[in-house]
């Protein structure tokens, strides 16, 4: 499903024009990545739950010459999804 097709999808079960979604989806994108920036985790509830995380520097091999090279720390968002919902798509 891409974006245009969330939206309609929401539109017709809400009942709300495409503009209304497209916005609310847009703030929520935004809401989302504040949170992430502070390091805050995020609970979709029927979802899953999304949550920053630090990925520690580390060495590995460039596979297309075999040299070793330096990776640095950086901050990653994992998603664990929800019970509910990995029961219902199983």
């Amino acid at each position: 499903m891409n974006k245009n097709e969330l939206i309609q999808a929401i539109a017709d079960d809400t009942g709300k024009t495409k503009a209304d979604v497209s916005s609310v989806l847009a703030s929520f994108g935004r809401a989302v990545e504040g949170s992430l920036k502070a390091r805050q985790e995020i609970v979709l509830p029927g979802v899953g739950k999304l949550k920053p995380d630090a990925r520690a520097a580390r060495t590995a091999r460039n596979p297309s010459t075999g040299a070793m090279i330096n990776v640095p720390a950086k901050h990653v968002v994992k998603f664990k999804v929800a019970k509910e919902l990995a029961d219902a798509v199983a």
